[in-house]
């Protein structure tokens, strides 16, 4: 879902269902024709999200847990469940590497 980018190397804790996101504070975006366009402050880089990508962008303005990310997108798309929740930890692993969203555990949330 992300066009341009590429991830960091330092490890990290894993994304998992009780995860809670949110978009990350040193970025600006904007939705163009469905899309979203997000600009990193940290690496001045331009980074788009297909719709899909861009409608999780929406979800993730503030904090919100990845289980119920999921429950959202299940509702709104034609998906199956397992698919959805990979593709939904990809992403949000790919947006945490590149600094755009933040991650904490739901109890330090």
């Amino acid at each position: 879902m992300i066009v341009a980018g590429k991830s960091s190397d330092f490890q990290m804790q894993d994304i998992r269902l009780e995860t809670v996101v949110r978009a990350g504070l040193r970025q600006m975006s904007a939705e163009l024709d469905g899309e979203a366009v997000v600009l990193s402050f940290d690496d001045g880089k331009y980074y788009s999200l297909n719709p899909i990508g861009a409608r999780i962008w929406q979800l993730i303005e503030g904090w919100r847990k990845v289980s119920d990310l999921l429950v959202v997108l299940l509702e709104e798309y034609d998906v199956e469940a397992a698919q959805c929740e990979s593709d939904l930890i990809v992403l949000l692993t790919q947006l945490r590497d590149l600094r755009l969203v933040e991650v904490q555990d739901a109890t330090s949330a």
